[in-house]
């Protein structure tokens, strides 16, 4: 491990009492012991080590809302990361993740997935089958953000337009042939990032893709509320 013991020993000392523990850049090959120990943790980043595997004993930390493994070398996840009730962020892009454990749709609370740059090309019927993502994605009634880029998506499930509350989604990087109609007219979708394919000369979504005059109609009503904002001394953020 890149830090010492000392130096790991004060750092869960700290997460005791903040329930923030931050591993990042440690040079770790395994999961210390002790961090399933740490009681009350939030949040959890061990992103930029040498993980292969994590233990099956995450699921201890039951108050975990946000983890994330950026950039190691896992293959899979345990089953037992679906027993962490209050997950909200699950972050684990530039990893070698063929496939998701089975029962990753009973995190009802996840509000933000990302998985870019994996080997992905099945997922489980409880979130999604990347190159046929299932009916079931619709079920995760509380994600705001879902980044799928790189991968080999081939569809996108109808069941898209259940997603009440998304409102990013990145799928750059898929050879996708088209996108749902309720994605675009049933889902506060703001922000929607795809490959040229899917796309006009001037940037905008293909005249054949089904639902493109309700999302430009409901981009281009956003913006003017903005413009109206600035112009009585609000603030204009495009990218928000």
């Amino acid at each position: 491990m890149g830090n010492s013991p000392t130096k790991l020993s004060q750092r869960l000392e700290r997460a005791e009492k903040t329930g923030v523990l931050a591993l990042r850049d440690c040079g770790l090959e395994k999961v210390p012991d002790r961090v399933v120990s740490v009681a009350g943790l939030r949040v959890l980043d061990m992103s930029h080590n040498k993980l292969t595997s994590l233990p099956s004993s995450l699921s201890r930390l039951e108050g975990l809302k946000d983890l994330s493994l950026d950039a190691n070398k896992l293959a899979s996840l345990p089953a037992q990361i679906c027993m962490l009730p209050r997950l909200e962020t699950l972050s684990a892009p530039s990893n070698d993740l063929t496939s998701l454990p089975g029962a990753i749709g009973s995190l009802v609370k996840l509000r933000k997935l990302v998985l870019t740059g994996n080997r992905l090309t099945a997922l489980p019927d409880s979130l999604c089958a990347l190159a046929a993502l299932p009916e079931a994605l619709g079920q995760l009634g509380s994600l705001v953000e879902l980044t799928l880029a790189e991968n080999c998506l081939s569809a996108v499930p109808a069941s898209t337009g259940s997603l009440r509350r998304l409102k990013d989604l990145d799928l750059r990087g898929n050879p996708l042939e088209g996108l749902p109609a309720g994605l675009l007219t049933d889902t506060p979708l703001q922000h929607l990032q795809l490959d040229e394919r899917l796309l006009a000369k001037d940037g905008s979504l293909r005249e054949d893709v089904e639902g493109r005059e309700a999302y430009a109609a409901r981009r281009k009503a956003r913006i003017d509320k903005e413009l109206h904002g600035k112009a009585t001394g609000g603030d204009v953020n495009f990218s928000s």
